[in-house]
C-alpha cells in the first residue's frame, strides 16, 4: 500500500445465487433485492480462477441466497481448493444430506448452518420452513460433525444464531442443541435491524437476555 501498489483482498465474501429455499424473519437479503438469480457457472470458474492468480487467501459463500441451491456449488468449493485458496461455506444445512456433505468436507476450512432456534415448532416459525427441517437439519449436522471425527477432517463446523429479542427464549435450547449435535462451537449474535423496512428490533432488550446467554456461555 505504502508503494502505491494495488492490493488483492485477503478474503471474499461469495453468493453463487440470491435464491433461498427459507424465509428466515431475520433475513438482510430479502431487504436488498427482488431479484431471484444465479452466476453462471462458466462466471464462477473464471471468478474463482482471477481471485486465485491474484491472491486471494479464502473464500466464503456466504450471504444472498442459499449457495447450495446452485448446482456448481460442490465444484466451486473443490476447485477453489485446488487452486490453493482456503474455501468455507454457509448455509441453512437443509441440502446437506451425507452424499453432497461427502463431496465438499474435506475442501472446506469452516462450515457454519444458520439455524435459529433450538425447538422444532419455533424452529419453523423462525427460519419460515416445514417443522420437518429442524429434525432433517439436525440429522445432517449429526452426520456431518460425526464424519469430521472419523475422517480425522480439519474442518470446523458451527451453528449459528441469529437472535432477536423477541426470540429469546430460544438461546438454551439452541445451545444445548448445539453441544448435542457435536458442533465444534455455537454462535449467538444480535439482528441487524434495516432502515427504511425495520423488523423492529429494541436493542435494549438484548440487556435483559445477559442472564439467558450466560447460562449458554456456560455450557462451553
Amino acid at each position: 500500500w505504502e508503494r502505491n501498489e494495488l492490493i488483492p483482498p485477503i478474503t471474499m465474501d461469495v453468493a453463487w445465487t440470491t435464491r433461498c429455499n427459507a424465509k428466515c424473519s431475520f433475513c438482510a437479503a430479502a431487504y436488498q433485492t427482488g431479484q431471484r438469480t444465479s452466476i453462471p457457472t462458466d462466471r464462477i470458474k473464471m471468478l474463482l480462477e482471477d481471485a486465485a492468480e491474484i491472491g486471494v487467501k479464502g473464500m466464503v459463500t456466504m450471504s444472498d441466497g442459499e449457495s447450495t441451491l446452485h448446482p456448481f456449488w460442490p465444484e466451486s468449493i473443490q476447485m477453489g481448493k485446488s487452486l490453493g485458496m482456503d474455501m468455507a461455506a454457509a448455509s441453512n444445512g437443509f441440502l446437506l444430506v451425507p452424499e453432497l456433505a461427502d463431496k465438499v468436507l474435506p475442501y472446506l476450512t469452516y462450515l457454519r448452518i444458520n439455524f435459529s432456534a433450538g425447538e422444532p415448532a419455533r424452529y419453523s416459525e423462525i427460519m419460515g420452513v416445514p417443522v420437518s427441517w429442524f429434525h432433517r437439519v439436525s440429522d445432517n449436522i449429526r452426520y456431518m460433525t460425526a464424519q469430521k471425527r472419523k475422517l480425522g477432517l480439519a474442518v470446523t463446523i458451527n451453528m449459528n444464531m441469529v437472535l432477536h429479542p423477541k426470540n429469546g427464549d430460544q438461546i438454551l435450547p439452541f445451545a444445548r442443541l448445539g453441544k448435542e449435535l457435536g458442533v465444534d462451537y455455537a454462535i449467538i449474535k444480535h439482528c441487524l435491524d434495516y432502515t427504511g423496512r425495520p423488523l423492529g428490533v429494541d436493542y435494549a432488550e438484548y440487556e435483559k437476555l445477559q442472564p439467558l446467554i450466560a447460562e449458554a456461555e456456560a455450557l462451553s
